[in-house]
């Protein structure tokens, strides 16, 4: 493993991008949310992509100084065309938009199209929480399905078709629950190959749709399961759920009928809580909740009970002291990429180690 600080990988992020003639503003925007999920450990949505993103906007997938723009608008809804620029851009501005009306409206729905991809969906029901408001998001695939079979079957249909969910709790740290409706993320196959590692059981089916723990597997056409094992019915019906309220209502191409490149049609759903009650009640109410949870009796005293997004909040507040372990391929990877720019003078300032703290 090598170990960075998570300001040292944003500028490298940035540097790269900028590199790659991407707009400061843009670039700003997709490098910290790179960085920062590595830090909160959600090494799945972070540096990793980076080579995916750069190849994407040398196929011409990506066009990375585009800005999202209105196509639909009323007063609590609208339709934002991403232009086909970096998805955290795209969807920055809906969570922007989508906060902004539910304030007004009371509640908001916002869907996407022509996105590429969106990163981590609970850095938005973050973001919506931190203005203190809830929040329900969908996202999809705009109809490449190339991930996720559906119950049942041998084959993908479907994305990985992730959904969040946010509540304001603490001050900066929300009720948050952020996860694929396939076993696992699509990323977390790529960073167990990048390390080495076998899956575990029920993630993933070869092409011949037999079960498999090798991720190679993965880039041999095979595909993720859907959520829940045995009970992957539920886990098969959110994901289905997410294609009709990501792709249909955004109307950016389903499965069945795809659009021209693959994109993370999404809805962002904001909700004004105190519409409902006054915030600090609704708070109030919420941690009683929490704690009649956590006085429940445990079945392995060393492992709390947690809130959903306890684990998150925690994360946040360590990002900022401890130093980011990424792979040694995931790092060549990165380091390839700025020899081609010819910036790799970068590495030479940076604090790296192979410790997580060094001496």
């Amino acid at each position: 493993m090598i170990y960075l600080k998570a300001h040292d990988l944003e500028n490298v992020c940035f540097r790269i991008l900028r590199a790659a003639d991407v707009s400061e503003g843009h670039a700003r925007i997709v490098s910290r949310h790179l960085a920062e999920n590595n830090a909160l450990g959600f090494h799945s949505h972070g540096v990793i992509l980076l080579e995916e993103y750069i190849d994407r906007i040398r196929k011409g997938t990506l066009i990375p100084n585009a800005e999202p723009k209105l196509t639909n608008e009323s007063g609590s809804t609208a339709v934002v065309d991403g232009c086909w620029t970096f998805g955290q851009v795209v969807a920055s501005f809906a969570t922007d938009l989508a906060i902004k009306k539910a304030q007004s409206a009371g509640i908001s729905c916002v869907s996407m199209r022509n996105l590429t991809h969106l990163g981590r969906l609970g850095s938005y029901a973050e973001r919506v929480a931190a203005a203190g408001l809830a929040s329900i998001m969908f996202a999809a695939d705009g109809g490449h399905g190339h991930h996720q079979v559906p119950f049942g079957g041998t084959k993908a249909r479907l994305g990985t078709n992730p959904i969040a969910f946010s509540f304001p709790y603490q001050d900066d740290y929300p009720f948050l629950a952020d996860f694929a409706t396939s076993a696992v993320a699509a990323g977390k196959v790529l960073v167990c190959r990048a390390r080495g590692q076998k899956l575990k059981e029920g993630w993933l089916i070869d092409a011949d749709g037999k079960p498999t723990t090798d991720p190679e597997d993965y880039l041999r056409g095979g595909a993720l399961l859907p959520l829940g094992g045995s009970e992957g019915h539920k886990g098969y019906a959110l994901a289905f759920m997410c294609a009709l309220f990501g792709s249909v209502l955004s109307q950016g191409g389903i499965p069945g009928a795809p659009s021209k490149a693959w994109s993370n049609t999404s809805l962002f759903i904001a909700i004004d809580v105190q519409k409902f009650a006054p915030l600090e009640k609704l708070k109030q109410d919420a941690n009683t909740l929490v704690r009649f949870i956590k006085d429940t009796p445990l079945a392995d005293a060393s492992k709390p009970i947690l809130y959903p997004g306890e684990l998150e909040a925690q994360a946040h507040r360590k990002a900022s002291q401890v130093r980011i372990g990424l792979e040694e391929a995931t790092w060549d990877r990165v380091v390839s990429v700025l020899r081609e720019y010819s910036i790799e003078d970068i590495v030479d300032s940076l604090d790296l180690s192979h410790e997580a703290d060094p001496k």
